[in-house]
């Protein structure tokens, strides 16, 4: 039988408030991130976090020429999950950027992505996390490309910069998204 799928997009210590690359408002997103977390565990979703996980002379860094400055570098305490989000036993945690080529923005680029969510049956997805307008925005259209249903959680959801959030939500709804609440998302499994 088809399920869902919550997937939680590089919620990182270095995307977060006092990281190297961090999104705006993010230390507000940690607790509504974690209880529709914990709803959709109650509900038997599966749960996939994807974490930048870059090689410390990766291609996006400025000191390799690139636009951000370091961040998320392959086991540094800067890559981990934020607290409170921890990945339980049997839950998905999808490592992208790990090439030194390549923006790695979504979770489906070169990641196994997609084989593991067809593993898991999944049909639809609940896309969460940060960035709005890089890592959000390529996750949800990938998934799209992939076929599947997907909805953009806009309560869950942090960008760089929000000025940007509205035109992005924008051009996911008209790629064939729902832009809806976590609430809604939630009481529609």
């Amino acid at each position: 039988m088809p399920t869902p799928a919550l997937i939680v997009v590089d919620v990182q210590r270095d995307f977060c408030e006092g990281g190297a690359l961090a999104a705006v408002d993010t230390l507000s997103l940690l607790m509504p991130l974690q209880a529709c977390i914990d709803a959709a565990r109650r509900a038997k979703v599966a749960v996939i976090y994807t974490k930048d996980w870059h090689p410390s002379d990766h291609s996006s860094f400025e000191t390799s020429g690139g636009p951000w400055p370091a961040h998320c570098v392959a086991g540094t305490v800067g890559a981990e999950l934020m607290p409170p989000l921890q990945a339980e036993a049997g839950e998905v945690v999808i490592h992208k950027g790990v090439q030194v080529g390549g923006a790695g923005y979504s979770g489906f680029e070169l990641t196994g992505l997609e084989n593991r969510l067809r593993e898991l049956r999944v049909d639809r997805v609940g896309v969460t996390g940060i960035a709005t307008e890089y890592c959000v925005r390529a996750t949800a259209l990938d998934a799209l490309q992939h076929g599947l249903k997907v909805a953009v959680l806009r309560d869950l959801i942090r960008a760089v910069n929000p000025s940007e959030a509205s035109k992005v939500l924008e051009e996911l709804q008209n790629a064939g998204a729902q832009i809806s609440t976590s609430k809604e998302w939630l009481a529609s499994l």
